[in-house]
Parts: structure tokens; sequence; C-alpha cells
């Protein structure tokens, strides 16, 4: 399965955070969602941090 775009977790996590505002959510299901959603807070993060790489050689090699 090829991973997820950053879009993709982003999108994971506004329909996480939807359903987490919920009130009438369960304990358990919050606590089930609120680990879903870091994970996928992960590995969005995971992806803007290799971004940030590419951008630095990018700028790095323009500047030679």
């Amino acid at each position: 399965m090829p991973e997820k775009d950053l879009e993709a977790y982003l999108d994971e996590l506004k329909k996480i955070s939807e359903q987490i505002s919920d009130e009438n959510i369960k304990l358990a299901d919050a606590v089930s969602l609120y680990k879903k959603g870091m994970a996928a807070a992960d590995k969005a993060s995971g992806i803007l941090e290799k971004f940030e790489q590419e951008l630095e050689i990018v700028q790095d090699e323009s500047e030679e």
C-alpha cells in the first residue's frame, strides 16, 4: 500500500477532530481517535520535515 500524502493525513486529522468534538462520544472512542490522530500528526510532521530538507538542499545549491 502506498504511503499517504500530506493532504491525506491533514484530511484524516480534520475528520478525527470533528469526531472528537462530538459531545456524545464515549471516552474509550475519544482515546482511540486521539491515538490515531497522534499517529497521523507524526506522519504529517515527518513529511513536512522531508520537504524542509529538500528545500534547504535546493536553497544551498542555488547559493553556490
